[in-house]
């Protein structure tokens, strides 16, 4: 399944959840930034393509860039919670945790 069309169905199911519109820009940003980074850097469009490298190089570039700790340990459980969330809407067998 192509990641964009999941991170879709994601964003309805926060949307759902009704969380507020500052969190759901946050999320909006942080995963466009994640699938950008897959797509260029890793050539993943696909989201049973994605491993465990893919997300620990994301979250490295992210480290690289300057980030603070606070700030990747705050994508790193936005990522985590996506993930899961495919696991339990069957999307992926397991979460491809980094």
């Amino acid at each position: 399944m192509l990641l964009e069309d999941v991170l879709k169905e994601y964003e309805y199911h926060c949307q759902a959840r009704n969380f507020t519109k500052k969190t759901m820009t946050n999320k909006r940003q942080e995963y466009n930034q994640l699938k950008q980074f897959l797509e260029t850097k890793r050539g993943i469009t696909e989201l049973e393509s994605i491993y465990h490298q893919d997300l620990k190089s994301y979250i490295g570039s992210k480290q690289m860039s300057g980030l603070k700790p606070q700030s990747i340990h705050a994508i790193a459980k936005q990522i985590k919670a996506f993930f899961n969330w495919c696991v339990t809407e069957e999307f992926l067998k397991e979460n491809p945790q980094y």
